[in-house]
């Protein structure tokens, strides 16, 4: 094959053929070098060879002086390349333009600049205020986006200030245990779990099943013992508490569960499960089991009666 100049040099040729068969030899070569050959045709009358050149830009640009030739007339392939190459002067050039998807392309080759976070936030584009959203660690610009107008934006805000264990004020949790997106309710009841308090028993009240998995799955990383967020929780939601004594046999633990093993104002099946997550275990309590397994609720004194008889297997006795 001819040398790569000798290559470049025929796009430029009068006889179309030969133009073509060297655009087609340049990309079957695959050099890089190639590229600059292909800036000529960006303008070329030919809408074939245009097409191609924007396709070598997009196949070779890696920097940007690459992307500095496109910049006239073809600003939305640049907004895609800036995806791939780092090129902070041409995005903050591109986030002054009136198309928001170029303004979206720049925030995002931008997003890890603290200092632009606050005029993403203010765009009047929610595809760029999510940018903001997203990579922001500032508490008190997440908490105004949380009260974004799109919802994109508000799930990305609190997914954010759960990432990063932001403090936020009890008025913007309670805007967002207040919506209308069970998804973006569980979000803001994980954060709830750090703050406790009249928050987070707004949250366990919240009856759909994201919302109590977000607060159960939270406890089970960040509680490690039986605190005043776990006894409120027990009095208000017992059935998140279920899940999280599942993992914790300590006193405290053992103490909270046959409370609520007693307590025949819970329902059965909670009581129930709370006998079963004692079994493999030989430090049982066999006087408050007996008692138990005179429950007027079947389903209890079922549960007390095997727990007994596994105690008993256990340790060698006679069931």
């Amino acid at each position: 094959m001819a040398g790569l100049e000798t290559v470049i040099s025929r796009l430029s040729n009068k006889d179309v053929r030969i133009r073509r068969k060297a655009v087609r030899s340049l990309f079957e070569e695959d050099n890089p070098m190639a590229l600059k050959g292909f800036v000529p045709l960006l303008n070329d009358n030919d809408s074939w060879f245009r097409s191609k050149s924007l396709d070598a830009h997009r196949k070779w640009a890696k920097n940007s002086e690459d992307l500095i030739p496109l910049m006239k007339e073809h600003k939305r392939v640049v907004g895609e390349l800036l995806e791939r190459i780092d090129a902070p002067d041409i995005a903050r050039a591109l986030l002054d333009e009136s198309d928001h998807i170029l303004r979206s392309f720049a925030a995002k080759n931008l997003a890890k600049t603290d200092s632009l976070h606050d005029s993403f936030a203010k765009d009047e584009h929610h595809s760029v205020r999510v940018i903001a959203a997203e990579y922001s660690k500032n508490s008190e610009l997440i908490s105004a986006l949380i009260g974004d107008s799109h919802s994109t934006v508000r799930r990305s805000a609190i997914a954010t200030a759960a990432r990063e264990g932001l403090d936020l004020d009890q008025r913007t949790l309670e805007l967002g245990l207040s919506s209308s997106d069970p998804a973006l309710r569980s979000l803001v009841a994980s954060l709830t779990v750090k703050s406790g308090g009249l928050m987070l028993e707004k949250a366990c009240r919240d009856t759909h099943p994201k919302v109590r998995k977000a607060i159960a799955d939270t406890l089970r990383l960040e509680v490690l013992e039986v605190d005043e967020r776990i006894d409120s929780i027990a009095d208000i939601s017992p059935e998140i508490i279920v899940r999280w004594l599942r993992t914790h046999h300590d006193s405290k633990a053992t103490t909270l569960r046959w409370s609520m093993i007693e307590n025949t104002n819970l329902n059965s099946r909670t009581r129930s499960k709370l006998i079963e997550q004692m079994e493999g275990r030989l430090d049982i309590d066999f006087q408050r089991l007996t008692a138990v397994a005179e429950d007027d609720s079947t389903l209890v004194r079922i549960a007390a009666m095997n727990l007994s008889a596994s105690v008993a297997e256990l340790s060698g006795e006679d069931s």
